[in-house]
C-alpha cells in the first residue's frame, strides 16, 4: 500500500466512506457464526430426537418444532452472510475503489499536490543547513546542524517518491497503459514532476524524473527552485508540456522567418553609347531626303 495515495483517499469524502462501509462489512462478517446450510440444521435436531430415543425408548414431542426453528435460523443467517459475502466480494475485487477513483481523479490528484506542497516546504527549512552535503558519512563528518538537517530530509526523499508513484497511479485511472501508450509515454518523459523544464534543467535531475529514481540532491534541488515542482492532472497536460519542450526552437505556421543576411546591392550595367556617325554620312542622308521631297 502507499501511504501517500492513502491519504489522498481519505482526503476525498467518497472515498474515505469506502473505506470506513469496506471495514464495517468485513467486521461483521468476522463476528458471525459459521452455520450450515438450513437443511442440515433441520437435519442435526431431528438425528438428535432419534438418537434419543432409540436409547430411552421416549420420543419429543418437540422435534419439529425444534427443527422448524433451526432450519428458520439457519435461513437468516445464510441470507444476512450471502449479503456480507456479496458486499465483500465487490470490495475485494476492487471494482467499486476503480470506479470512485476514476470519478473522483481530480480531487485525488489535488490533495496529492497539496501534500507534495508541504513536504518541499518542509525541506525548505533544512536545506539551507544542510549545505552541499548528500551523504550519511559526509553528514555524520560535519555534525552539528548539517548531520541534524541530513536526519531531517532523508526521510522525506521516500516520501516524495511516494507521491510520485501515488500521482501516476491516480492518473492512470480511465488511461490505456500499455508499454506504447500515451500514459507510458508521459510517464517517463519526466515532465510530470515539474514545469517549465528548459535547456537549462540539469541532466542529472531530468533523468532522475525520467525514471523515478529520486534522491537526497533531487528533492534538495525542488525544494530550492521555489514553485515549479507539480502533479499534473493529465497525461495531456505532461504530453503538451513535452511538446512545447521538443517544438521550443520551431517557427510556428503562418509566421514567415526573418531574413538577417547582410543585402547585397548589384552593380547596375551601363548601356554603352553607340558611335557618332561621321559627316559624309550625314550629308548622304540630307540629301537623299531632299530628292525624296521634290
Amino acid at each position: 500500500m502507499n501511504t501517500q495515495l492513502d491519504a489522498a483517499h481519505a482526503a476525498v469524502p467518497d472515498i474515505a466512506e469506502h473505506f470506513v462501509r469496506k471495514q464495517r462489512v468485513e467486521e461483521l462478517l468476522s463476528t458471525l457464526p459459521a452455520v450450515d446450510a438450513p437443511e442440515i440444521e433441520a437435519q442435526r435436531v431431528a438425528d438428535e430426537a432419534v438418537a434419543e430415543y432409540i436409547v430411552s425408548g421416549a420420543w419429543p414431542t418437540d422435534v419439529e418444532d425444534r427443527a422448524q426453528a433451526a432450519y428458520a435460523r439457519a435461513v437468516g443467517a445464510h441470507a444476512v452472510r450471502t449479503k456480507l459475502l456479496v458486499m465483500n466480494r465487490t470490495y475485494v475485487d476492487g471494482s467499486a475503489l476503480r470506479g470512485l477513483r476514476e470519478a473522483f481523479r481530480t480531487e485525488i490528484l489535488a490533495a496529492l499536490g497539496t501534500q507534495l506542497a508541504e513536504l518541499l516546504a518542509e525541506a525548505k527549512k533544512h536545506v539551507g543547513a544542510l549545505g552541499a552535503v548528500r551523504t550519511a558519512d559526509d553528514a555524520l563528518t560535519a555534525g552539528g546542524a548539517t548531520a541534524e538537517a541530513f536526519i531531517k530530509l532523508r526521510p522525506l526523499v521516500a516520501v516524495l517518491a511516494g507521491i510520485r508513484e501515488a500521482q501516476w497511479s491516480a492518473i492512470s485511472q480511465g488511461e490505456i497503459t500499455g508499454p506504447t501508450s500515451r500514459y507510458a509515454r508521459a510517464k517517463a518523459s519526466g515532465f510530470g514532476d515539474v514545469q517549465g523544464i528548459n535547456d537549462d534543467t540539469p541532466t542529472e535531475q531530468l533523468e532522475a524524473m525520467k525514471s523515478q529514481r529520486y534522491t537526497l540532491g533531487h528533492l534538495v534541488w525542488l525544494a530550492q527552485m521555489n514553485g515549479p515542482a507539480y502533479v499534473p492532472e493529465s497525461v495531456d497536460d505532461v504530453m503538451s508540456a513535452q511538446d512545447a519542450f521538443d517544438g521550443r526552437h520551431s517557427v510556428s505556421d503562418g509566421v514567415r522567418p526573418v531574413d538577417i543576411s547582410p543585402t547585397v546591392t548589384p552593380h547596375a550595367k551601363f548601356q554603352q553609347p553607340t558611335e557618332a556617325r561621321s559627316t559624309y554620312e550625314r550629308e548622304r542622308v540630307a540629301r537623299d531626303r531632299a530628292r525624296r521631297g521634290r
